[in-house]
């Protein structure tokens, strides 16, 4: 199952710029790579000698497996160590357990197909966990593409599928604006923060803000996915987060598949970007023509 797409499958990746693949991700397969998350995370926290304490499993980091363990870990570092959670993230590609996952013939030969590459050139990066804490907002990204964030990259495709849990309509799912991929120059609006209230502060994430008006031009799609679902979706493709509403956390795991022909650089740092220190805001626009 899934060793290629079909040309039906293939069909509507390019015409609605995303496509959900149900049961893609074994259990096995799963549990692997939640365990390497839960690890890196009690590695990190085990450091820090206040936590030690507090941490029922003692200094053995091969203790930590549950997603029990993760969200009692990431609720002790929330308050004063932020910080430190953010660099965890920032070591997922070293980790042999996460690549490993990520090498998956099936992906490799799926990337290669929509990418239109031999699949000896496909590249991952920029693996991540996408952590909804419930009743939170710092974590969350407005209207978006990735091609925003990765300006230079010119053919990759992205991959979103849910770890631990579901995802569903309450507890934080991805928006996708079905069709949107089409447009061109694409306008954003750049700042760090979510909303008003929490403008310019450190730990928010930095936004390429996509206004409103332009996503509602098109079809919501929210992605309801099972645990082993997998959404890959196109590089100019609208998308957004939504707030958890529920009292338990949700997660999900991201990565960007990539091939470098295309790349307008010859760096090889994948997030390299030819504009930065913009000054913007939420809630800008364009006033309409009457």
């Amino acid at each position: 199952m899934y060793e290629n797409l079909t040309e039906s499958q293939q069909k509507q990746f390019f015409d609605d710029g995303y496509i959900i693949l149900k049961d893609f991700f074994s259990n096995e397969e799963l549990q692997k790579i939640e365990t390497a998350f839960v690890r890196m995370y009690a590695i990190q926290a085990l450091k820090i000698l206040e936590y030690r304490k507090k941490l029922d499993k003692g200094t053995n980091f091969l203790e930590y497996s549950t997603v029990d363990d993760l969200i009692k870990i990431l609720e002790l570092l929330e308050e004063k160590d932020k910080e430190a959670l953010y660099h965890v993230q920032r070591i997922f590609s070293q980790s042999h357990f996460i690549k490993e996952f990520y090498l998956n013939q099936k992906l490799i030969n799926i990337a290669s197909q929509l990418l239109d590459c031999p699949k000896e050139i496909v590249l991952f990066d920029d693996l991540g966990l996408l952590i909804n804490r419930p009743s939170t907002k710092r974590l969350l990204y407005k209207w978006h593409t990735e091609v925003s964030f990765y300006p230079k990259r010119q053919n990759f495709l992205n991959a979103y599928f849910p770890v631990f849990f579901d995802k569903n309509l309450e507890n934080g799912s991805l928006i996708m604006a079905k069709k949107s991929h089409k447009l061109i120059d694409i306008p954003f609006i750049e700042y760090q923060g979510y909303d008003v209230d929490s403008i310019g502060k450190k730990n928010y994430f930095v936004q390429y803000e996509v206004p409103s008006s332009i996503a509602e031009k098109f079809e919501r799609v929210t992605a309801v996915t099972k645990r082993g679902d997998v959404v890959l979706f196109e590089r100019n493709l609208l998308h957004m987060s939504t707030p958890n509403i529920t009292n338990q956390y949700s997660f999900a795991s991201v990565c960007r598949i990539w091939e470098p022909t295309q790349d307008l650089t010859l760096s090889g740092e994948f997030r390299v970007k030819p504009y930065n220190n913009d000054f913007g805001r939420p809630g800008i626009d364009k006033i309409p023509k009457h």
